[in-house]
């Protein structure tokens, strides 16, 4: 590893790699005029080289987030100072030049509308990310997206620098919860000053639950001698709690100067080396083996879609009399597939009607959880009495509602599987295959045609909830929804509501103000009544925010599945046009002719065949 420039990620060389064959697939789509499923396999291969991963950087305020996020892409993105405090989520990803984008909420606009999106400078980016030059987020700054040519996060991995927690009780605590199980790691930073408190402990021992991959990070190692005994402190509360994470102490400044001088040794002495390679073995590589699996799988379903055409051309050159059964079994085919296209097959129907039974379900489930919640808090106010305990209430209100968005876009995210795979079922019935004339070895799963199917993705057993649906939003989308940058994805949203709302600020500043000296009964019914609408009136902003959101997820889900199916069998109809439209050709061709296409295609099938050989020894056993 050299220092220069930025963290050097190091893959295993002994580790196979799908990419090689399936941009030699594309290449030979690509000559055979395939240009649709050379673009898919195109797609495929650059998933294997860069799969989104997306890894959050969270903590109090103060313990060194944003420095150590500059540290590890070697470039100063993410404002740093004695004075600076992080309002903003900033997203920091691969990019050829140094950009940044700032998506924030329209000042005046109401609740739903689209964000406003302005291309600023990098070193600008601290007026819209800071305590000071956005205090309170005031510009109702959504998120920030940086992108840097930095070599760490040239294989997808974006990072995300959050907002202080603020004793991790509050908003952003509880919104960051919400985020875990749509991302694919935690790096959780607290400086070498002092032992992780109970909020801190608290906060892992839930986080661990809801990610696949949590890494401790005691920063500011150069500031404290004593890091090393601060470290073992650490490590005894973390064992004593259950918490079983890999525990790394790094100095960003450290690092910084080595990335400047191209000091090796003081590089090694920064400790962040060991921290990138966590980063390599416990994120970027699971990432990229699931990507890897999906990937291998649409590029044998690809391939086993050309090879059924090509072979049912061979043999029909090979029988001249039954070309025409040949070309009368693919006009079948084309016919049934035409059907499907339009708007009346049974799994467009489908579609239409599981989308709307699923968005009833769920709206109706978090309208009831967000009633129990209201129905809880009414009921703990009448018994607090205590300033303390007030503020619990709110912290836990907070919890409680990121608890809910979680799980509402968790069941979206599985309804969507679900309806995928009734829909698979669907086209098997309907015999939606154009291989059972041409394969031997058995007939053309339409199951394989999907390039979304769900994939056993391993490394992440053992986690409490969210396992299934999860898996597939991190394979599939690599936790990006989660901010936005693909689609309308709630939680960085939802996040934003409950960790800067206005009102439900309020409620702190209400729950504040009770201490014990105040017992005068007429005083504390007030407040109690006044605490119990300001509740209210956050849910109430909640379900607003949850109904615009859900809603345009929900269109989003339909919108998918319609287009991905309909592509599908697009390319299917066209494979069946192609081939018949050659068998017909064939039929008019002299011996010589017909012996020299025999000779072409027999060269194309071995080398899709080959293809198919190397895609198939990737396949895990």
């Amino acid at each position: 590893m050299t220092t220069s420039g930025t963290s050097t990620v190091t893959t295993d060389p002994s580790s196979p790699d799908a990419t090689e064959p399936i941009r030699e697939l594309a290449q030979l789509l690509h000559d055979l005029d395939r240009t649709d499923l050379s673009q898919r396999a195109l797609i495929a291969a650059g998933r294997i080289v860069r799969p989104a991963t997306v890894v959050c950087v969270v903590g109090e305020f103060k313990q060194g987030k944003s420095a150590l996020v500059n540290a590890l892409v070697g470039h100063m993105v993410c404002p740093v100072d004695d004075d600076l405090a992080t309002s903003a989520i900033t997203l920091v990803r691969w990019g050829e030049t140094a950009s940044a984008l700032v998506r924030r909420r329209p000042e005046d606009g109401a609740a739903g509308e689209p964000l406003v999106v302005e291309a600023i400078d990098v070193a600008d980016v601290q007026r819209w990310v800071s305590e000071t030059g956005n205090p309170g987020n005031h510009r109702r700054v959504e998120r920030v997206e940086i992108t840097v040519p930095a070599r760490l996060l040239s294989q997808g991995l974006v990072i995300v620098d959050t907002p202080g927690m603020g004793g991790l009780g509050a908003g952003h605590a509880a919104s960051t919860l919400g985020f875990l199980p749509f991302a694919d790691g935690l790096v959780f930073v607290s400086d070498a000053s002092s032992e992780l408190t109970a909020p801190e402990l608290d906060f892992l021992v839930r986080a661990t639950e809801l990610c696949p991959t949590v890494l401790f990070v005691q920063s500011k190692i150069d500031l404290y001698p004593q890091w090393h005994r601060i470290m073992e402190l650490n490590e005894g509360h973390l064992r004593r709690r259950g918490i079983e994470i890999p525990v790394v102490g790094v100095s960003s400044t450290l690092r910084m100067e080595a990335l400047r001088s191209n000091d090796r040794s003081i590089n090694e002495r920064s400790r962040m080396p060991e921290l990138v390679r966590h980063l390599d073995r416990d994120v970027i590589g699971p990432a990229k083996a699931t990507a890897q699996q999906r990937s291998v799988v649409e590029a044998l379903t690809i391939t086993e879609q050309m090879l059924a055409g090509l072979r049912a051309e061979g043999a029909a050159l090979r029988d001249p009399d039954g070309i025409a059964d040949v070309v009368r079994s693919l006009d079948e085919a084309k016919a049934r597939l035409d059907y499907l296209r339009g708007p009346a097959a049974k799994w467009a129907v489908t579609v239409g009607d599981r989308v709307s039974d699923l968005s009833n379900d769920v709206t109706f489930a978090f309208r009831k959880g967000t009633r129990t919640v209201s129905r809880q808090m009414d009921e703990r106010i009448e018994t607090l009495t205590k300033g303390k305990e007030w503020d619990d209430l709110g912290r836990q209100l907070q919890a409680d509602v990121a608890e809910l968005i979680t799980t509402a876009f968790t069941a979206l995210e599985e309804g969507r599987n679900r309806i995928r795979a009734e829909v698979i079922e669907l086209l098997r019935d309907e015999h939606v295959d154009i291989a059972s004339r041409s394969l031997p070895s058995g007939r053309f799963d339409v199951a394989d045609m999907w390039q979304a199917k769900g994939i056993d993705a391993g490394g992440i057993s053992g986690k409490k909830v969210f396992t299934s649906a999860v898996t597939t939003i991190r394979g599939a989308q690599g936790g990006i929804y989660m901010f936005g940058m693909m689609g309308t994805f709630l939680p960085a949203a939802a996040g934003v509501l409950i960790a800067s709302n206005p009102v439900l600020l309020g409620i702190g500043a209400i729950f504040g103000t009770i201490g014990l000296a105040d017992d005068r009964k007429r005083k504390i019914a007030a407040r109690r009544q006044v605490a119990r609408s300001q509740v209210r009136q956050f849910l109430d902003d909640v379900q607003f925010e949850m109904g615009n959101q859900t809603g345009n997820l929900i269109r989003e889900i339909q919108r998918d599945l319609r287009d991905e199916f309909s592509e599908r069998i697009t390319e299917l109809m066209r494979t069946c046009s192609e081939t018949a439209q050659r068998a017909q050709a064939d039929a008019q061709r002299t011996g010589q002719d017909r012996d020299q296409r025999i000779s072409t295609l027999d060269r194309t099938i071995a080398a899709f065949t080959a293809v198919q050989a190397s895609l198939v020894a990737l396949v895990p056993s």
